[in-house]
């Protein structure tokens, strides 16, 4: 078990000291190192998509518009590097060698490949969808416990009367009051964590599933 442990999140978070391995970063890792990747992957195929599109009419756009076809192997190829975030098991390549070497008989095979089709539709979700959902998740995660912990230091420094709002909702008038929310974030600061951590792993089980 100790062993799986050390490969796997699923395993780690079993483990009663999860909280004290580097699992929960390395999942932080994962969402947060998504960002950029989708954001670029974005950019890239908008760009070719609107180049290519305008360009098709005298063919010239026709290798931009197939490098959109094929982007989904560059991206699975990342993704599947990025898995060993949380996944230290040996990550397969789902693609065969061409038949003779050289540009077009790559293409081809690729072509008709399901797996490249199988890269496309998921690099097609991830640069529109997962990525911000990734972020977004890690955001709410961490405002919520971070927010109430900081409610002393805003009611000291910001309090308007005595009084401040913890996270903009619950109005807190005294120091017990806001030593409280404090505790109750630190509380669900592990809690963020977990749950993060837990998205992370789905995310990367189902970009396994995929792309390997």
């Amino acid at each position: 078990m100790a062993s799986m442990a050390s490969r796997t999140l699923w395993a780690a978070l079993k483990r009663p000291t999860f909280l004290l391995s580097s699992w929960p970063w390395r999942a932080m890792a994962y969402l947060l190192s998504g960002v950029p990747v989708g954001l670029l992957g974005l950019i890239a195929i908008t760009a070719a998509v609107a180049v290519g599109g305008a360009l098709a009419i005298v063919l010239v756009g026709v290798p931009l518009l197939l490098a959109v076809v094929l982007s989904g192997v560059p991206m699975g190829a990342v993704e599947r590097r990025r898995l060993r975030l949380l996944d230290r098991r040996e990550v397969h390549t789902p693609h065969e060698l061409p038949g003779a070497p050289g540009l077009r008989p790559w293409a081809a095979t690729r072509l008709k490949e399901a797996a490249s089709w199988r890269e496309l539709a998921y690099t097609l979700l991830f640069v529109t969808v997962l990525w911000p959902l990734d972020l977004l998740a890690v955001v709410f995660a961490f405002t919520v416990p971070v927010g109430l912990m900081a409610t002393p230091y805003l009611l000291a420094a910001y309090g308007d009367g005595d009084r401040t709002m913890a996270l903009k909702q619950w109005a807190v008038t005294s120091y017990p009051e806001a030593w409280g929310m404090a505790a109750l974030g630190l509380l669900l600061l592990p809690a963020a964590f977990y749950a993060l951590t837990a998205l992370a792993g789905a995310r990367a089980h189902w970009a396994r599933t995929l792309l390997t």
